[in-house]
């Protein structure tokens, strides 16, 4: 009986000192940890010809690791020159490994090539396509459209992007590592405390992409090599984003996309039907010459731009590998204008 007050003065002081840490898992205020402060000077883009000397750059500044993984890798031209960069730094002791698909002849080409050279190499499983174009250092990653091919390279329209920040690096190394372990699964990372950077993969690229569309109030700017419109799969994520766009123009935003109409797309109809939609809707719509290869995916809305690797297609949203990322801010939406207003003015108004 006389030790029933002691305890109970025991606990009263107990939950005085500490009341945030009456249940299993709690951190003490002095224990938790501040989100990174995220400077969006940072977040770079790296389209059409840039994305070449950023990926050097990264891969010779690199002290700890290079991580790859590439749709196709086409070992020519300014390709060599990146991949002799990975050589490079394999000598100097970083860690260098790259995941490619499976489906491309010369990537095994390629990768042998490397892997003479002691940098590590895998393939994808014959039952997944690994669509990702993705680099990823110990602080810095570069995403987007870019495959490892010199008309990516020297030629297309393309879009990427560079952020610094070693937070978001290591989200896209722990999705790297996951597809490295079993590239059929669909990798479970917990995202980064980083907003208003959020970085993007495989099933979650529609939704972001809807809600983009949706949210917009004031504007938005599309470059797209890819957009399907199939009839049959009304209910479809690619359906459901041409949709959005034409819905957007009919409530007031200023929308404009440039889709690609080179020889190989317009032979095959691939962006036909999504082209009568936007025009019935009167969505401004816009062609680059038919010699260039437009294999962008960017969207902004707003101040939100998304930079991505998946075409608006079922494959790409429900079945593909693929990295894409989320940023939100003035500053890099205005890098996406200029580049987006230098091929609108040099494409052709549809009709």
């Amino acid at each position: 009986m006389t030790r029933r007050p002691t305890a109970v003065l025991l606990a009263l002081l107990f939950a005085v000192v500490a009341p945030q840490c009456a249940h299993q898992g709690c951190v003490p205020p002095e224990a938790e940890v501040e989100p990174p402060v995220i400077d969006l000077s940072l977040v770079t883009a790296a389209n059409n010809r840039d994305f070449l000397p950023a990926a050097l750059a990264m891969i010779e500044a690199a002290e700890e690791q290079v991580h790859l993984v590439e749709y196709v890798i086409y070992d020519s031209g300014p390709v060599h020159d990146l991949l002799q960069a990975l050589v490079d730094a394999r000598a100097r002791g970083v860690d260098v490994a790259v995941l490619a698909d499976e489906e491309a002849g010369n990537t095994v080409h390629a990768l042998d090539w490397l892997e003479a050279h002691d940098v590590r190499t895998k393939l994808d499983s014959p039952d997944t396509t690994t669509h990702n174009k993705l680099i990823i250092t110990e602080g810095a990653v570069l995403l987007g459209s870019h495959n490892l091919s010199t008309n990516a390279m020297q030629y297309n329209n393309e879009a990427s992007v560079q952020v610094a920040i070693p937070a978001v690096a290591d989200w896209y190394d722990a999705v790297f590592a996951a597809m490295w372990e079993d590239s059929d699964a669909d990798p479970q990372v917990d995202l980064p405390a980083t907003d208003p950077i959020v970085p993007l993969k495989n099933r979650d690229i529609a939704p972001a992409l809807e809600a983009c569309i949706d949210g917009a109030t004031e504007r938005i700017r599309l470059v797209l090599y890819a957009m399907t419109y199939r009839d049959d799969y009304p209910d479809s994520d690619a359906n459901r984003l041409v949709e959005a766009l034409v819905e957007a123009q009919a409530r007031g935003v200023d929308v404009a996309v440039v889709l690609d109409q080179s020889d190989w797309m317009v032979d095959n109809e691939i962006n036909d039907r999504a082209i009568e939609l936007l025009l019935a809707g009167d969505v401004p719509l816009r062609f680059p010459p038919s010699s260039d290869v437009t294999h962008a995916k960017m969207l902004s809305c707003d101040d939100v731009v998304i930079v991505s690797d998946a075409n608006w297609a079922y494959s790409a949203f429900s079945l593909y590998n693929g990295t894409s990322i989320q940023v939100t801010g003035e500053s890099v939406r205005l890098q996406y204008d200029a580049w987006f207003d230098s091929i609108w003015a040099d494409a052709t108004p549809a009709e």
